[in-house]
């Protein structure tokens, strides 16, 4: 039994699938140390949002992540999430 709160876990899980389906579409140069900041950051901004009801504070939550991330690095452009399930974790950007 995991001593994880199911809000950390479900966070983690969109967190994940957030930066994975962002980085399948972006321009972003290869810094491997910059995921795990990324990861937590996503987290961090997500895990408040979760069970709140409306997964659209949640997008929004994501997306700001992506956008501080752009702000920051000019090399790296990428899709904005449109859909999340709080459920599965599932994600849709565009």
């Amino acid at each position: 039994m995991s001593d994880t709160p199911a809000s950390d876990r479900v966070a983690r899980v969109i967190a994940e699938n957030v930066y994975a389906a962002f980085c399948r579409q972006a321009t972003l140069p290869a810094h491997p140390l910059e995921e795990q900041t990324i990861l937590t950051r996503l987290v961090e901004a997500i895990r408040p949002q979760i069970g709140n009801g409306s997964p659209g504070v949640v997008i929004e939550a994501a997306n700001a992540v992506l956008s501080v991330w752009e702000q920051r690095d000019p090399d790296v452009r990428g899709p904005r999430v449109v859909s999340i399930n709080q459920i599965d974790g599932s994600v849709i950007v565009g």
